[in-house]
């Protein structure tokens, strides 16, 4: 069968999720093409995967989440939709999988070809939650007023290009991220919802080849001290953030290992000393075996793979998404968030100046204190069986053989 996987390019996670399922489905004697956007391109060159270059909605400001930039231009929508029309009538696929790509339902329903999608649970149309809240309060109302806004524009944009290959109208930008079988990363007690036909958990995948070549070698912990890994994604982070985060872990006696997320000057900049390590990218399965803490970003690879070490996580979220893995780190008992809830309103730093504010103190208070809902003990133990369940990368294995 010949395959060929879309990642959406705001996340390099997504990218990564597509080197995972090429690997498996090339071992079981498919075809596979990754189609990517110039930005990642070198990634999958060093990996010497097969790949594409098409354009992306992204490149319209480069944000690390769907914004109204993505939608304002109908022009930049159907160029990116004509382009992978053009590359699936080249290649001529027998079926496309879409990672967090709004675009590839349209081409793919243009030319009428097999689509499933690959997404989290909390992107689903249905969701009833708000997205870094839960339900209830205030401030979750708001955020709901401006996410559910967005999620009409978008769509209201996007369908005007639609309309212009004969599709019809969608309500919901999320209805784009749903495929003829849509396979849900996540794990139904982290984030639950109504069943489907032809929806399924697949669990996490994982991908732990990141690294430019650059052994890491980790110092034992000195004087007995526990070891906290940061690890605040692939977009850079803000360096404030950084060095708030190590000094609280320090002062609350953790020694700390700091993944760069592959910005070589974020590294650079960082003071590594005898209890502070700096890497390019963290060999996480090297790395939480014998880590105590894991503070991130949210996004679901890393809080996953420290669930499957029983390692607690705190969250400094960057974007709503984020945040509700935060609140669903918090619902299952298995960590926290380091910052109090914000309503999101299209600017990412509103989340960076929730941590910033707070002092020192507060933010170790939470440290030394990771378990909200229940026993942490019992939380870790029940998310660790329960993705011990999950093999994502067969289960999609297994449904490419079946059609």
């Amino acid at each position: 069968m010949k395959l060929l996987l879309v990642p959406g390019s705001n996340s390099l996670s997504h990218v990564a999720k597509c080197a995972a399922l090429e690997k498996i489905l090339t071992s079981a004697g498919h075809s596979v093409l990754i189609a990517v956007s110039r930005e990642h391109a070198g990634f999958l060159r060093r990996l010497a995967l097969p790949h594409s270059i098409l354009p992306d909605i992204q490149e319209a400001d480069g944000a690390a989440l769907p914004s109204l930039n993505w939608f304002r231009s109908p022009d930049l929508l159907q160029h990116c939709i004509k382009t992978e029309i053009d590359l699936l009538k080249n290649y001529r696929p027998d079926r496309v999988i879409g990672v967090f790509r709004f675009t590839t339902k349209v081409s793919t329903a243009v030319l009428r070809i097999a689509y499933d999608t690959l997404a989290c649970g909390c992107m689903m149309p249905e969701m009833t939650e708000v997205l870094g809240f839960g339900s209830g309060g205030e401030k979750s109302a708001e955020q709901s007023l401006y996410l559910d806004n967005f999620f009409r524009f978008a769509a209201r944009k996007i369908s005007m290009v639609m309309a212009r290959f004969g599709l019809e109208a969608v309500n919901d930008l999320r209805e784009l991220l749903v495929g003829d079988r849509t396979l849900l990363w996540d794990f139904p007690e982290f984030m639950p919802l109504p069943k489907r036909l032809n929806r399924f958990y697949i669990g996490p995948l994982t991908w732990h080849q990141w690294s430019d070549g650059t052994p890491v070698s980790v110092p034992p912990a000195s004087y007995g001290h526990p070891r906290a890994l940061i690890c605040l994604g692939t977009r850079r982070p803000d360096q404030a953030v950084v060095e708030k985060a190590t000094r609280c872990l320090l002062a609350c006696g953790f020694d700390v290992t700091i993944a760069c997320g592959g910005h070589r000057q974020l590294m650079d900049r960082l003071s590594p000393t005898h209890r502070v390590q700096t890497c390019l990218f963290a060999p996480l399965d090297q790395l939480l075996p014998d880590a105590s803490l894991m503070v991130c970003h949210g996004g679901q690879m890393t809080v996953f793979e420290a669930l499957k070490h029983r390692v607690p996580v705190l969250v400094i979220p960057s974007q709503p998404e984020q945040a509700h893995n935060g609140f669903c780190v918090e619902r299952i008992g298995c960590g926290r968030r380091l910052s109090d809830p914000v309503a999101f309103k299209g600017d990412p730093r509103a989340f960076v100046q929730a941590f910033n504010r707070q002092s020192d103190i507060e933010v170790m208070e939470k440290i030394v204190h990771p378990a909200l809902n229940g026993d942490l003990t019992i939380g870790l133990a029940k998310a660790q069986h329960c993705l011990q369940h999950y093999d994502a990368t067969r289960i999609i294995a297994d449904l490419m053989e079946n059609g």
